[in-house]
């Protein structure tokens, strides 16, 4: 009886949430809109105050209740942009067209390539001082991450001089010393950016952090940051988005490391299978280690596999869709997740300033937007048009059949 009951309040849940995300039409579009929508409400104060010269002004520099005073006060607005790029980035790269989802592509882009000209020009109010701080190094990271997705609709629409100058200013972090963890990647994924956008590069910095992390792999799709293993999401905020990557653009020039990149995309799958497993029938999921403020960026991985079609044999389309498209739900309609003038708080599920790291203020949770890669396939895309069913977790607790858990071999 018990069971039964299970069961039914289980398919109950499920079809009230179908109900709810179809409201009036099918569930892709209804789910497509949902989260152009909300990637817009997140995006739009940082890249059309960056536009218009206002970012610094405009964006609040809160702070969580354990930080300290910062030097980097009137640089932070800066942390919001490479993050934000970087998200809206394969989206943008599907380019305009006649229908209103393409004419706001259209508006968008513009506005990035307008943001990113006052972010390089001396003369701006938010010009990026390359020499202020060594987050100029992860932003320009994150910011290249967005570029090579959108090597078309951004880079290409760039002007000469805001191309020479971005590229200037990433030659200028190499004065900085990364730390031995994750970070060996954003100087590789700088060192890609300058090959992939001014034909040259250092590639011992990048042969180090490919080397580095190969050492740090710790098994079953995780790999340590640094040499020590951490329970936490920086393997979705940085690792194996970052040094799939790398090693993507390493693999044009040089054709030895097929291996290694071949070897990533199992490791990189195998996370995907994981992150679906860890979404919850209401969208919640493990608030663990540090950084969760970065809130739906914790599911950039999976996101990442569906946008590569490289979603792992035992999920099905419509059910990732599904379980992200409850976790974006979960984060983003939580009062206090946006302050009053549409800025985002720091927090997990609204605003939790108790949340944030000594080193994290507002600018920096704009890598929630690494949420939403999946916007980068077309609408027709099996992604979007695939039924909506179950994921991992509905199935589990509701008495469903479901695909036993295997741990990858090495």
């Amino acid at each position: 009886m018990t069971h039964q009951l299970i069961k039914l309040v289980s398919a109950f849940f499920f079809s009230v949430m179908a109900i709810s995300a179809v409201q009036g039409q099918n569930a892709s579009q209804s789910d497509r809109e949902y989260w152009v929508h909300t990637l817009l409400k997140i995006a739009d104060p940082v890249l059309s105050n960056l536009s218009k010269d206002q970012l610094r002004k405009n964006i609040p520099v809160g702070r969580s209740s354990s930080a300290k005073a910062s030097s980097r006060e009137f640089v932070t607005h800066m942390e919001s942009v490479g993050r934000t790029i970087a998200g809206i980035a394969p989206w943008l790269e599907l380019g305009p067209d006649k229908t209103a989802e393409g004419k706001l592509r259209d508006k968008y882009i513009k506005m990035v390539c307008k943001g990113l000209k006052n972010s390089v020009d001396p003369h701006a109010d938010d010009y990026f001082n390359s020499t202020a701080t060594r987050q100029i190094l992860v932003n320009s990271a994150f910011l290249i991450q967005g570029l090579l997705q959108a090597p078309t609709q951004l880079w290409g629409n760039l002007d000469d001089k805001t191309q020479q100058r971005l590229i200037e200013q990433w030659k200028s972090t190499r004065t900085m010393k990364p730390g031995n963890n994750n970070w060996l990647l954003f100087s590789a994924m700088v060192e890609c950016g300058l090959k992939s956008f001014g034909n040259e590069w250092n590639f011992e910095v990048i042969e180090k952090a490919i080397s580095s992390h190969e050492q740090w792999y710790k098994g079953d799709g995780v790999y340590g940051d640094g040499e020590n293993f951490h329970l936490d999401y920086y393997n979705s905020y940085v690792i194996h988005p970052m040094l799939l990557q790398v090693l993507k653009v390493v693999v044009k020039y040089d054709s030895s490391y097929q291996i290694l990149l071949d070897k990533e995309w199992k490791r990189f799958v195998r996370y995907a299978e994981i992150q679906e497993r860890m979404i919850a029938p209401d969208g919640s999921y493990p608030v663990l280690g540090r950084s969760v403020s970065y809130r739906s960026a914790a599911f950039q991985v999976l996101g990442a596999s569906a946008l590569f079609h490289q979603l792992p044999s035992s999920l099905k389309a419509g059910q990732v869709r599904g379980a992200m498209t409850a976790m974006l739900k979960r984060l983003f309609e939580q009062p206090g997740t946006f302050d009053k003038n549409g800025w985002l708080t720091i927090g997990v599920c609204g605003e939790q300033p108790e949340l944030g790291d000594s080193y994290l203020s507002t600018p920096c949770v704009y890598l929630c937007s690494l949420g939403f890669l999946p916007l980068g396939l077309p609408a027709d895309d099996v992604f979007w048009t695939a039924p909506l069913s179950p994921w991992t977790s509905i199935k589990a607790f509701s008495g469903e059949e479901f695909h036993i858990d295997k741990f990858m071999k090495p």
